[in-house]
């Protein structure tokens, strides 16, 4: 599909401090497997406040290796998270790390349900499976491979909020990600050409949230 002139000035995306240009991340989406999205994006969240079985097995298809027993873990302690404070449709952009008592704290609450009893061999990767198939907008997956790729930047991010006192804030670093590639234009106009392509493909992943359409980038450059 050919430019026009209603195209930012500069049409390039910023993942953790690196360009990728929209006709190469276009490139990108078109090449990632077409089944993952199928599977594991396309069913949507479910229902608020469980987790069901087919949601586990869904995670699969983003390489979560979760077993039967994990699976099983999953479902108990699901039963008693607290979904309802986590809208299903929140969004990572409204999850201000500086705001305390709003959406980033509900998150973390949410995130620390499953982390604090999690067993061995359930680490952030599988969580972060599992809550961005049930809240897409907001939770990023933090597989090895996205964390070493933000790792510079989350630790950057955790200085600039020390009052979280953490480490690294990987969440914080590809926030500031999703709002400096919206304010500049070139996220809109990554999912507005997927939208518009001939292939069924690109028009799927073009109705991926914010988060997952940088997560899919990330996975292509890193």
């Amino acid at each position: 599909m050919n430019r026009t002139g209603d195209e930012p000035a500069a049409a390039v995306l910023v993942l953790a401090g690196r360009s990728i240009d929209i006709d190469t991340a276009i490139a990108k989406a078109h090449a990632y497997p077409a089944v993952t999205v199928a599977r594991y994006d396309l069913p949507g969240p479910g229902a608020l406040e469980e987790i069901t079985a087919d949601e586990i097995a869904r995670t699969h298809k983003v390489r979560s290796r979760i077993s039967h027993a994990q699976r099983d873990w999953f479902l108990r302690t699901a039963a008693d998270a607290p979904w309802a404070a986590v809208p299903i449709d929140a969004q990572l952009v409204d999850a201000d790390p500086n705001i305390g008592g709003e959406l980033y704290d509900r998150a973390e609450a949410l995130y620390d349900h499953f982390r604090t009893a999690a067993p061995r061999h359930v680490g952030v990767a599988k969580i972060s499976k599992v809550l961005h198939l049930k809240r897409p907008g907001l939770f990023p997956i933090l597989d090895s491979k996205v964390m070493a790729f933000y790792r510079l930047h989350a630790r950057a991010a955790a200085v600039r909020y020390p009052h979280r006192g953490r480490r690294a804030m990987f969440w914080a670093a590809i926030r500031d990600d999703v709002c400096t590639n919206l304010d500049s234009g070139a996220l809109p106009l990554f999912r507005r050409r997927l939208a518009q392509s001939e292939s069924e493909q690109a028009r799927r992943v073009a109705s991926l949230t914010d988060v997952r359409l940088l997560d899919l980038l990330t996975w292509a450059v890193a």
